[in-house]
């Protein structure tokens, strides 16, 4: 199925010569690596010296400000996705980078899968809302009721991000499913894990409409059963990262005394990006994790139990179950 990408870099140039810029970090996310030297050369015609973050970037959560301002940059220009208000020292350009995939030729042929649903919300990752208004133009031809939410962090109407669900979840009363337009199933999955309404997702890769209830329901298996390995632990970390968009410290500090409390031993683990290999020799039995709600789904690659923050509850309330009266 043919994307197109849509990138404006005059009008991005003009952006930086406004600014005022003498040294620009240019950030983007791992898809665009291939073209990030001739990115890198298109912004030059700014006048400004342009160097080029070579760390992953995995969404406006992982804005390199520290890094700009360590190396002398006073901009930022961070390319791929749009700003939801994370606080930087340094000033942040966001350019978004739209694909111009159009969803109708998938609608089309699997309209059977929307069958008994007449209230249909819809939902993008950033690169694909252009792709909104043809779905629901569509979607209306063919008498369905469409609606689009508004998110709290997102910046338009109908985003998602993988860590907000708050378009979705303004409209979920509304509507009887969801139909995600965009590449990989990570945005589409964690809505689904979101609602308990039907999720389907669209996107370029497979040129097909994909029911989420089936992945829904074996994730929400893994987590249930990765909440009760960690009932039995007794030494728990923490996890908290530095990216300004998902450092959650406090949420971790809170996790950590409830623990304490019900008598199990935790630390707090900070890293800039969590993986496996850093947390290698760390004595502990389960991971709880404040940061990118993907680090769950690589429980395997961990090698241990991960349960989200908002689990820790869950433990607490089953060792009060659990223990014995005073006055029995």
């Amino acid at each position: 199925m043919q994307v197109f990408s849509m990138f404006d870099a005059k009008r991005l140039v003009k952006r930086i010569r406004e600014r005022k810029a003498k040294r620009v970090l240019l950030q983007v996310p791992e898809g665009l690596k291939m073209r990030v030297t001739e990115i890198a050369e298109e912004l030059s015609a700014s006048g400004a010296e342009i160097v080029v973050s070579v760390e992953p970037c995995y969404g406006a959560c992982d804005v390199r400000d520290r890094d700009a301002e360590f190396l002398g940059c006073d901009l930022l220009v961070h390319i791929g996705h749009s700003d939801y208000g994370v606080r930087t020292k340094v000033p942040v350009i966001y350019e978004e980078y739209r694909m111009e995939f159009d969803p109708v030729t998938v609608l089309e042929k699997s309209m059977e899968k929307l069958e008994g649903f007449e209230r249909i919300g819809l939902t993008a990752s950033v690169q694909y809302l252009g792709g909104l208004e043809k779905a629901r133009r569509f979607l209306e031809s063919r008498g369905k009721t469409v609606l689009v939410g508004r998110p709290e962090k997102a910046k338009h109407e109908g985003q998602i991000l993988g860590c907000d669900f708050s378009a979705a979840k303004s409209i979920e009363s509304r509507v009887e499913c969801f139909l995600y337009i965009g590449s990989g199933r990570f945005h589409p999955l964690g809505l689904a894990l979101s609602t308990e309404r039907p999720v389907f997702a669209v996107g370029p890769e497979s040129g097909d409409m994909q029911d989420l209830s089936e992945e829904r329901d074996r994730q929400e298996r893994i987590r249930l059963a990765q909440i009760e390995k960690a009932k039995d632990a007794k030494k728990f970390g923490i996890l908290v990262s530095t990216k300004p968009g998902q450092m959650r410290i406090e949420a971790a500090a809170s996790a950590k005394k409830k623990l304490e409390a019900s008598g199990r031993r935790a630390w707090i683990l900070s890293g800039d990006e969590i993986t496996p290999e850093k947390l290698m020799g760390i004595d502990v039995e389960v991971l709880v994790n404040t940061a990118c709600p993907r680090i769950r789904e690589d429980w395997k690659l961990f090698g241990k139990t991960i349960i989200d923050v908002g689990d820790v509850e869950n433990i607490i309330a089953h060792e009060s179950i659990e223990s014995p009266r005073e006055d029995a």
